[in-house]
């Protein structure tokens, strides 16, 4: 949450230094701090998660943390 607010305030402090109007939401700051998937989409409960990522937390496009978790082969994003 500290990073999100961090980007917003800094994003906000560059558009107001440069003249440029900039919409910031929660969901567009959150939806540029998503874990990524191969595709370049963010990741989604119930999908599959990379073997490398097994055991590490992930985020979603609203925000929610998963935890890339189950069969080791083959594993999903779970809360």
């Amino acid at each position: 949450m500290k990073i999100r607010s961090a980007i917003v305030a800094f994003v906000l402090s560059t558009s107001a230094i440069s003249g440029a109007g900039v919409a910031i939401t929660a969901e567009s700051a959150s939806a540029a701090t998503c874990t990524k998937t191969s595709t370049g989409k963010c990741i989604k409960g119930g999908q599959f998660c990379p073997k490398a990522k097994y055991k590490k937390t992930g985020i979603d496009a609203k925000g929610r943390k998963y935890v890339c978790k189950g069969d080791k082969n083959h594993p999903h994003w779970m809360k």
